[in-house]
């Protein structure tokens, strides 16, 4: 009898122990999951403030966009105009001659930022969608204006400023190269829409 009290003693003060260190040990696992939860709380709430703060200068790339855009038009159309219509008198007008200011090609390259920051998750999928076909046009774009620009740096700006030298003496008509040069700046107006995703964008805020 003596051997069977001493194993409930021994069995009720352990227990004892087992539950202490038991409640012990769910209070430093809360602890732990805790603090891993404000952690993973705070890194959302940070990444939504950056994705936030790129999604503004995302917009404000976009207005910027918008502006070179209809910077383009506002010259290019013009130039053209008078262009076609000194031809069509039987004149031999000078070339319409585009070129960007302080770069060597428009602003294209933001969405690439964007997308490698991670930024882009903050969009909904059809933004998202839009906007890559918006930049990937716009790359186009570039593209395009690199080809015009280098044949105006290497053959429109080495003939100086004899208009005549762009036309054929016998015809009158522009020599087939530089009718190819106008005909790329006639795409390049014709491809430059500005595609405002600005309304769209500010709903993902």
């Amino acid at each position: 009898m003596h051997v069977v009290e001493a194993i409930r003693r021994g069995w009720r003060r352990n227990h004892l122990l087992l539950e202490k260190f038991v409640f012990e040990l769910v209070i430093v696992f809360i602890g732990v999951m805790s603090a891993f939860a404000l952690q993973n709380w705070r890194e959302r709430a940070a990444d939504a403030q950056y994705h936030a703060a790129m999604i503004t200068a995302l917009r404000s790339t976009l207005d910027d966009v918008i502006r070179h855009d209809s910077g383009f038009d506002a010259e290019v159309l013009p130039q053209l105009t008078s262009f076609d219509a000194g031809i069509a008198a039987g004149g031999e007008p000078p070339l319409p001659v585009y070129r960007e200011r302080l770069s060597e090609r428009p602003p294209t390259r933001a969405w690439d930022g964007l997308v490698a920051s991670g930024a882009a998750r903050a969009l909904d999928p059809k933004l998202f969608f839009d906007l890559a076909l918006f930049y990937t046009r716009l790359d186009s774009f570039g593209e395009r204006y690199v080809r015009y620009n280098n044949f105006t740096e290497q053959r429109v700006y080495g003939v100086g400023h004899d208009a005549a030298a762009f036309y054929d003496p016998a015809s009158k008509r522009l020599k087939p190269e530089f009718a190819a040069y106008v005909d790329r700046l006639r795409d390049l107006q014709q491809f430059n829409q500005a595609i405002t995703l600005r309304d769209k964008l500010g709903k993902q805020q």
